[in-house]
């Protein structure tokens, strides 16, 4: 390939830097950097390996850009960290822990507070009516419970219903 359709200010793949530098720190979740402290433990003891050594690279990025935001549970209103449980028209529930960018984790139900659903949440109390944007489509639900975040996916420490 011609050096004219290359970008020197992108990183390479395998290369030192694996990740663009960042503008500004982002937040976490104390679990959150206990787990991707964890993750790299592992790589390191688990010994060399070309994607072992570029994920590596990459947390260690990651751990030098972010900050630990402790999760409140303020007015009841759905923050960073806290758990949002939410009910369809159907009745059927779903919760969501709002984490932050680097710690997402959609198996356990963990969304970025950067994403389009948590922003829809954000601020919103057990009771109110929300419109959630997703790729599949709109879908109306009714936040049940904010509850502040174990750490490990949806579950209850401090809970705020709309029963109580």
């Amino acid at each position: 390939m011609s050096k004219a359709f290359t970008d020197e200010e992108t990183p390479v793949p395998g290369g030192p830097e694996a990740l663009p530098p960042r503008e500004r720190d982002l937040t976490i979740t104390r679990a959150g950097l206990a787990r991707l402290r964890a993750e790299l433990a592992e790589l390191s003891a688990a010994g060399p390996s070309e994607i072992g050594a570029r994920r590596a690279r990459v947390l260690v990025q990651v751990l030098k850009s972010v900050y630990v935001h402790e999760p409140s549970l303020v007015d009841g209103r759905i923050g960073f960290g806290t758990t949002v449980t939410v009910e369809d028209a159907n009745g059927r529930r779903t919760a969501y822990e709002i984490v932050g960018p680097d710690e997402v984790a959609p198996a356990r139900r963990q969304i970025s507070i950067a994403s389009p659903v948590a922003r829809a949440l954000l601020g919103k109390r057990a009771g109110d009516s929300v419109v959630l944007r997703r790729p599949r489509g709109d879908i109306e639900v009714t936040v049940v419970s904010v509850t502040v975040a174990l750490g490990d996916g949806p579950g209850p420490a401090s809970t705020t219903g709309a029963s109580e």
